[in-house]
């Protein structure tokens, strides 16, 4: 027996489906994205339903395209945020989706490439997922939200816009001691692209163990901290506009900091009073 797919109504489906259970692997790791993002994410995911029309794949070659894809689609979501965090959301995206097939899974179902095609109107498979999704909410209201503190936010310098993931520490109380600005912990790797070609370079040289001039015009200062491997001086520089849905902060200065392994959790750090300015929480 043959069955009539309508490619629109699959990518529709499909792409609404991605939304929820990005959300939803987003709600568990506690992180969050951007709308843009969202949609990028949930595009992918509903791409990656075209798994359905191709030929049937080798196990092997099957089980890396639906690896590929759902990596693919969180990548396009909240970006990679560190090995061990972008795991995570992984991990529970994929299993977000294999709850969902199993609380939908009806005679009559068909697959390829380990794509499931279920035999239900779209109406009903999108309730099988707000119920999943509401299920969800069910466990973090009982048992917490992971990392609340965490959002996502746009670091802006000059017309460059970096995605950030933003987390707020409430023991982060880091001023510039000549101004008493608020600074900003930026994890250098993930914002280095953004940044004027002088900053890069000198910034290279600093974490490289040299000790570069400070290239004149862009304000750069040393900034007292201390962390877990003792005192230091960060380099940091004053102009960055930071942004989360409607409400952004500037007058900060943001420091960059390069430790050997990346953050799990954030790529911005902020104490409690920058981030109210763009976040309550």
């Amino acid at each position: 027996m043959k069955t009539v797919l309508y490619l629109d109504e699959l990518l529709l489906v499909n792409f609404a489906l991605g939304a929820a259970l990005l959300l939803g692997a987003g709600l568990l790791a506690g992180r969050s994205c951007t709308g843009a993002r969202l949609l990028a994410g949930s595009g992918a995911a509903a791409l990656a339903s075209l798994g359905l029309l191709l030929p049937e794949l080798p196990g092997p070659l099957a089980v890396l395209y639906k690896a590929a894809t759902c990596c693919g689609a969180v990548a396009a979501a909240y970006g990679v945020p560190g090995r061990r965090g972008f795991a995570r959301l992984c991990g529970w995206y994929a299993l977000l989706n294999l709850l969902l097939g199993g609380a939908v899974l009806l005679p009559g179902a068909q697959s390829a490439n380990l794509c499931l095609y279920l035999p239900l109107s779209p109406g009903r498979l999108l309730a099988a997922c707000a119920a999943v999704y509401a299920l969800l909410r069910g466990v973090v209201y009982c048992f917490g939200r992971a990392q609340g503190r965490s959002f996502a936010a746009v670091l802006v310098c000059g017309s460059a816009r970096v995605p950030v993931q933003a987390f707020c520490d409430t023991g982060f109380a880091v001023q510039d001691p000549l101004s008493g600005r608020a600074v900003a912990l930026a994890y250098y790797p993930a914002v280095r692209g953004a940044l004027p070609g002088a900053l890069q370079t000198f910034l290279d040289a600093h974490f490289a163990g040299r000790s570069p001039l400070p290239p004149p015009g862009l304000g750069v200062r040393l900034v007292p901290c201390t962390t877990l491997a003792g005192p230091c001086l960060l380099p940091a520089v004053p102009g960055l506009r930071l942004q989360a849905g409607q409400r952004q902060a500037q007058g900060f200065l943001t420091a960059f900091y390069c430790p050997a392994a990346p953050p799990d959790h954030w790529t911005l750090l902020l104490g409690p009073e920058l981030t109210e300015r763009v976040h309550p929480l």
